[in-house]
């Protein structure tokens, strides 16, 4: 039988930290942040798994943890700002130049 003694207080508290931090990223969830909500998702994954590693299928999880988790997040984050780059440059380039954001509001100078 599986003890939930196994786990560790410090993967514990990175899971509930990693959960609750969901929330934010999914009710503000936009079609330019997308790949942000998939880096962001895919550490959600790596903390579930690695306290699931503790429990049962260490390996199986210990990779999920890896390439899921670690891997599918360093390439989400990093496509996600190659991505804003995109933008931002394609925004200056069709004469919208100096925005720092394509949608965001410009701050009244006074």
């Amino acid at each position: 039988m599986v003890s939930l003694g196994a786990l560790e207080p410090g993967e514990l508290v990175l899971l509930t930290v990693a959960i609750v931090g969901l929330v934010p990223v999914i009710l503000r969830y936009t079609d330019e942040a997308k790949w942000f909500t998939l880096g962001y998702c895919c550490l959600v994954v790596g903390a579930v798994a690695t306290n699931v590693e503790a429990l049962v299928l260490g390996d199986v999880f210990n990779f999920v943890e890896h390439a899921f988790g670690l891997l599918g997040s360093g390439v989400a984050f990093a496509y996600a700002a190659y991505d804003r780059r995109e933008r931002l440059s394609a925004a200056e380039e069709a004469g919208l130049g100096g925005s720092e954001t394509l949608g965001g509001s410009d701050a009244v100078e006074g």
